[in-house]
């Protein structure tokens, strides 16, 4: 599975990167100009118009900054994030157990450690004799 998640991450770095050589491909053509419609608004680029041509880099760095950026952070919280805190809240869960488990077993601790005192003592008196 680790494979599998390796390709799909260098062939979506490798769109992106893609994508931005043909954006600046396309910004820097030495063609006719390009004339672009939106939402009945008319752009023109092409004439190598220097603000033009700074707003394009500006827009292509920022999208690219989000494709490699913002999106894996965006994976990354939105799938390591709630696994940490349910694996965050189990530890809580298990560690009050144990503690309450060693407050209620505390007074059969204490037995089965005085008996083993004991018992080792007699041992250890006994051995020498024989």
């Amino acid at each position: 599975m680790k494979t599998l998640f390796k390709i799909l991450f260098i062939g979506t770095a490798l769109m992106v990167v893609m994508a931005m050589f043909g954006g600046f491909a396309l910004l820097n053509h030495h063609g006719s100009d390009m004339h672009i419609v939106l939402n009945d608004e008319e752009l023109f680029l092409g004439s190598s118009d220097f603000g033009d041509w700074l707003g394009a880099s500006i827009g292509l760095f920022v999208a690219g900054a989000v494709c490699v950026v913002v999106v894996p952070l965006v994976f990354l919280l939105g799938v390591a994030l709630p696994l940490l805190i349910v694996g965050g809240v189990m530890a809580v869960v298990v560690a009050s157990l144990l503690g309450v488990g060693a407050v209620l077993g505390s007074p059969l601790i204490l037995l089965c450690l005085l008996a083993f005192i004991v018992l080792r003592n007699r041992s250890r008196a006994q051995a020498p004799r024989a």
